[in-house]
């Protein structure tokens, strides 16, 4: 990604679903096989949204993991709900907090 560059909200809703990517997304690989399954490459945003959920209460899912997870659930959750630049908002937060988990996971 280019770092000048800066995402639409279509391409924020791919970065949340490449997180949990059924085939090769990095959180169905940190719980894998005890933790929930991945989703598809073109699932809807409010299944994105349960599956978030669904990963931060993961028995095997780290602590700081899973409070990053749920803050994404629910600023992805408020996209559901608003328009516009709001829309755009929450989505770029859901996106911030997959990225700290990701860090979060790394650690």
């Amino acid at each position: 990604m280019n770092a000048g560059k800066r995402l639409t909200s279509d391409e924020l809703v791919e970065e949340l679903r490449s997180a949990l990517d059924a085939e090769n997304g990095w959180l169905p690989a940190l719980v894998s096989p005890e933790g929930p399954v991945g989703i598809s490459k073109e699932a809807a945003l409010d299944v994105v949204v349960r599956r978030l959920q669904e990963f931060a209460e993961a028995p095997t899912v780290p602590e700081a993991v899973a409070r990053q997870l749920r803050n994404a659930a629910d600023a992805a959750d408020a996209a559901l709900v608003t328009e516009g630049s709001a829309q755009y908002g929450a989505l770029g937060a859901a996106y911030a907090y997959i990225v700290q988990a990701q860090r979060a996971a790394s650690e």
